[in-house]
């Protein structure tokens, strides 16, 4: 019963968005590197066109590979729950 309880508390506290492999990937780039110069800005203070022209910048000067910046313009586009 313990052992059961423990597993229940791990779930429940973990991310309840269904991630793609994808965007989990674009996440773990995302809070692995952008905040080597900043804080992490939270995905919903920029629309997806916003994040589709900053992401390819930075990027580019982190050296990402093309398919890394668009998982992680993917997963912020997820998160953000905004098209405009």
């Amino acid at each position: 019963m313990g052992l059961f309880i423990v597993c229940l508390v791990f779930v429940s506290c973990g991310d309840s968005h269904n991630w793609t492999k994808n965007q989990k990937q674009g996440k773990r780039i995302y809070e692995a590197l952008c905040d080597r110069c900043h804080n992490l800005i939270d995905p919903t203070e920029h629309t997806d066109a916003e994040w589709a022209k900053a992401v390819p910048r930075y990027g580019t000067k982190l050296k990402l590979k093309n398919n890394e910046i668009a998982w992680v313009v993917d997963y912020l586009s997820a998160a953000n729950d905004k098209t405009k």
